[in-house]
């Protein structure tokens, strides 16, 4: 088939299995996955086959730097510690128990192969827990941890994951070369993607200052960023994997201050578009291979892929479980001033932070840019056991881990603890109160009575906002009734004017280029009343 044709069939694969999903109580992960299985059976897509490089390339940069430039710097800065000891800590952990436990378990798989095994399932998701709790609120602490150690777990793991596949390309691995080497790779890469988000930031506010400050241009050179930061990274000889990280997160704070709003949302609006087709389009990949990998795997039994798939799932849910507690406790029970400042943890809130260790896209990623061969000519070694376990802990801890996950959360009677909310209730109140003083203080400069009887129609606009959100208990749900009915109505009247629009275009009273100039005012309209998508996952 055509490179076209199938990158066309492709995104409409994502689509329809992504409508599919508002139907199918199951993660989007695994629906993906088994449609990508079935289409398979195609003949045309059965061979389908993307270098190892390039997809990583192309699909792990865009990943990362959006997982940077989403999470909140102050919670990433609070939460260090914590977030250090899963992100570092329980991923070296996770290589070692499962690098040993699978090369005892299989010997033909060499330790190097195994170790990379274990890096290719040591980064967690936050996107597919979000997904599945979205609709149960956690405490806050449990969120930022997870998504915070998400973030930086996707670095280290992938970083794990370059020198195991290095180390069986050479079949020589030192722990003393390979830590010095650590260093200087994850340190210059670090350098190398901060350097290049600053120097692409400064671009973009000049081009802003010289009018160049095209919504579109300024998306193009925001999707590139991330390409450009890993490029510039390993051509230094640095980690590139950790300089998207770097620069994500340097691109989330800048571009929140330098970048115009119709920058910021129709950016966003790309960003979202780019990054569930990334991911659709890998879980139907990995889907596409299944069909060869078990082919391939045929002289293993069912019952033998079964006992390896669970012995991996067990243990990377296992140690994850054991882990958390000592990371939790033991700072403070060595730390007065850590005690003193945190207190004593929830040992059910630590438990949740345990069993959120869902596996999804960058596992993915990892596993299918495994190279098909050595560079001396032979074959990666059970590269199709490799990514056909990978496959399973993913599919494993979304079934199991997921989908269980709201029943975790009622039994452990956790709830949220009400601080995002809180804090956005008095930031909401702190705009309100600035805008009302703006308006009051150009007052006195009106002269015209319908331009006086406007703004004061403002101020009292702004002043009910401000009772709203500072209102509580009774009131505040009175208040919040009163704003709802009145939102009905402004939609109930956009609604009259969409469909009065609509008939006059009909009835060819407008053409065409009147309908959407007055359609584009009436969806803005609409969006100001119904709110935009918030952005980021936590």
């Amino acid at each position: 088939m055509e490179t076209i044709e199938l990158a066309l069939l492709l995104f409409v694969a994502v689509a329809a299995f992504g409508a599919m999903a508002k139907w199918i109580v199951l993660p989007l992960p695994i629906i993906l996955t088994t449609g990508g299985a079935l289409l398979s059976f195609i003949p045309a897509l059965g061979s389908v086959r993307l270098d190892p490089d390039i997809f990583f390339l192309l699909f792990v940069p865009p990943l990362l730097f959006s997982d940077g430039w989403l999470f909140p710097k102050r919670e990433f800065v609070g939460y260090l510690r914590p977030i250090l000891l899963l992100a570092f800590g329980l991923v070296a952990a996770t290589v070692v128990a499962v690098g040993y436990l699978m090369h005892w378990l299989v010997p033909a798989l060499p330790l190097a192969a195994a170790f990379a095994l274990g890096a290719i399932v040591s980064p967690t998701d936050a996107v597919a827990t979000a997904a599945v709790t979205e609709r149960l609120p956690l405490p806050s602490r449990v969120t930022h941890v997870v998504n915070g150690e998400s973030l930086i777990n996707d670095a280290s793991g992938l970083v794990a994951f370059k020198f195991a596949v290095a180390a069986v390309a050479t079949g020589a691995f030192s722990f003393l070369d390979a830590s010095g080497q650590l260093v200087m790779i994850a340190g210059g890469g670090v350098l190398a993607g901060g350097a290049v988000a600053v120097t692409i930031g400064a671009l973009r506010v000049r081009l802003k200052r010289f009018c160049v400050d095209d919504p579109t241009i300024q998306t193009i050179i925001s999707l590139l960023t991330p390409y450009a930061a890993y490029l510039v990274a390993e051509h230094v000889h640095a980690s590139g994997v950790l300089a998207v990280v770097a620069a994500g997160l340097y691109a989330g704070w800048h571009d929140t201050d330098h970048m115009s709003l119709a920058t910021r949302r129709h950016a966003w609006e790309v960003w979202a578009m780019v990054l569930y087709l990334f991911n659709g389009l890998a879980f139907i990949l990995l889907g596409l291979q299944l069909k060869d990998v078990v082919t391939n795997l045929a002289a293993r039994s069912w019952s033998e892929l079964a006992l390896y798939a669970f012995a991996l799932y067990l243990t990377i849910t296992i140690l994850r479980l054991l882990w958390v507690y000592p990371g939790a406790y033991l700072p403070l029970i060595l730390s007065r001033r850590i005690r003193e400042r945190e207190g004593w943890h929830n040992p059910r809130a630590i438990f949740l932070v345990g069993w959120s260790g869902l596996r999804g896209s960058v596992t993915l990623a990892a596993a299918l840019s495994l190279p098909f061969a050595l560079p001396n000519g032979e074959a990666f070694p059970e590269r199709d056991l490799i990514l056909f376990l990978a496959a399973a802990a993913i599919v494993l801890t979304l079934l199991i881990n997921g989908l269980t996950l709201p029943f975790v959360i009622r039994l452990l009677k956790l709830r949220a603890d009400g601080g995002a909310e809180r804090e956005e209730r008095a930031a909401r109140l702190s705009v309100s109160q600035a805008a009302s003083k703006a308006v009051r203080s150009a007052l006195p400069a009106l002269k015209r009575a319908e331009e006086i009887a406007f703004a004061q129609r403002l101020i009292a606009d702004y002043e009910t906002r401000m009772h709203r959100h500072a209102a509580n208990g009774s009131r505040r749900i009175e208040l919040e009734t009163l704003a709802g009915t009145e939102k009905r109505l402004r939609l109930a009247a956009l609604d009259a004017e969409r469909a009065e629009l609509l008939a006059l275009r009909d009835s060819e009273v407008i053409n065409e280029h009147t309908l959407r100039a007055i359609e584009a005012e009436i969806d803005h309209a609409e969006m100001l009343i119904v709110g935009v998508p918030r952005v980021g996952h936590g």
